[in-house]
């Protein structure tokens, strides 16, 4: 997302005013001290400073309108459609990804974070586990490749609306943070389910950034059917705070709405690493909108980050050096108690086998992408009346 960081005329004298409080708050007594004096009969007077902090004002980085859709939070769903062109960072995986895992089409594509995740998580998983026949099956996807699958199926269902392919413009899989992961197994290409050793994928992935986006847990909210297959980047901070609340993706978004930078959402990430994540109105009359970070964040990229939320606004992530006094973790707890193994009700079938299916080490060249757990769906299928030759037809989302 670009942007660019202003300062105020009015935030720049409190700015040096600060600056120079700080450089002598050691030496001078700041004029607005509060003192005490505490005397008994017959014993010396004493004065005790209580010394204020001083207040340091915000520094304010400036987006524009278009920055609501680009983001690594962004929520695409059947309401927020995603505005194409949003993410400039795609990458092709293949030239990019480790050799812990194979991919469906060298031309495959998705965002360069994601990647990165992909390739440390499943590096990880080789490392546990020996396993390296995870297949990323399919990414990133153009409106006109979701315009071709949504019209074919009409074709085959002699329907107006299709009531298992999503419409262009409302799937996860424009945005570049999506990825439906398959078994290359050489014969019928399953989808990834938590089951047996891959089970260390469902508990590990939100440190590395990716949360399952649609569960049995959550269908009532996202509307889509369980999906053991898809998982979402949104980084490993988000991540984390998803899987402790035990919240749909939906919810989350619509929680942080609650914080602002005088009152953020204070958020112990670890032992020794703490975030304020807080929520900022897009200021849509004008086309661009102030977005506050503290001044100790001003100048470190590494220390904050800005995603449009694709609605209405933006979600800030700053990492602070201590929690404040009155840091209340209940919030946690509103939604679901934490559940350090979430259970995964799951849909999934099995591939019809294909023919010359051939792979080597890394490229699954013969499997057709977007074939198997592949996307959001509206409903869960019959299963009975599914037929090996209609796999293609079996959910919505491609």
């Amino acid at each position: 997302m670009k942007a660019k960081v202003i300062i105020s005329a009015a935030s720049m004298l409190l700015l040096i005013a600060a600056g120079v409080l700080l450089a002598v708050k050691n030496n001078i007594t700041p004029k607005n001290n509060r003192t005490t004096e505490t005397s008994e009969p017959g014993e010396v007077s004493v004065t005790e400073a209580i010394t204020e902090e001083p207040y340091i004002p915000p520094v304010f980085v400036e987006c524009s309108s278009e920055d609501i859709h680009r983001g690594s939070l962004i929520l695409v769903n059947r309401e927020y459609a995603y505005k194409e062109g949003s993410n400039s960072d795609l990458a092709n995986i293949y030239s990019m990804k480790s050799d812990s895992y194979k991919v469906n089409t060298v031309d495959m594509r998705l965002d360069k974070n994601m990647i990165l995740a992909m390739n440390s998580m499943l590096d990880d998983f080789k490392a546990a586990t020996g396993i390296t026949d995870v297949l990323a099956n399919s990414g990133y996807r153009s409106y006109s490749e979701q315009q071709i699958m949504y019209e074919n199926d009409l074709e085959t269902t002699g329907l107006s609306e299709s009531e298992l392919v999503a419409p262009p413009g409302n799937s996860e899989h424009h945005t570049g943070y999506a990825m439906d992961f398959a078994i290359d197994d050489g014969y019928s290409y399953p989808a990834l389910k938590n089951e047996e050793d891959y089970t260390w994928i469902y508990d590990n992935a939100h440190k590395y950034g990716m949360i399952l986006r649609y569960t049995e847990q959550n269908k009532h909210i996202t509307g889509y059917m369980a999906e053991s297959w898809h998982f979402r980047y949104v980084g490993p901070v988000h991540a984390t705070l998803i899987r402790q609340m035990g919240v749909a993706y939906e919810e989350y978004v619509g929680f942080l709405k609650d914080f602002t930078f005088d009152r953020p959402l204070e958020y112990k990430y670890s032992d020794d690493e703490f975030y304020m994540i807080y929520y900022v109105p897009a200021d849509m009359e004008s086309g661009k909108t102030e977005i506050p970070i503290t001044f100790d964040a001003y100048g470190d990229k590494d220390r904050y980050s800005i995603s449009g939320n694709n609605s209405d606004g933006f979600i800030v992530t700053l990492r602070i050096d201590e929690l404040s006094d009155d840091y209340d973790d209940s919030y946690l707890y509103m939604f679901n108690p934490i559940q350090e193994n979430v259970p995964v009700d799951d849909f999934s079938y099995e591939e019809p086998v294909q023919e010359n299916a051939a792979a080597d080490e890394n490229v699954q060249e013969d499997a057709v992408p977007d074939e198997n757990g592949q996307g959001e769906s509206a409903e869960v299928p019959n299963q009975e009346e599914t037929q090996p030759g209609d796999a293609e037809n079996a959910e919505e989302g491609w």
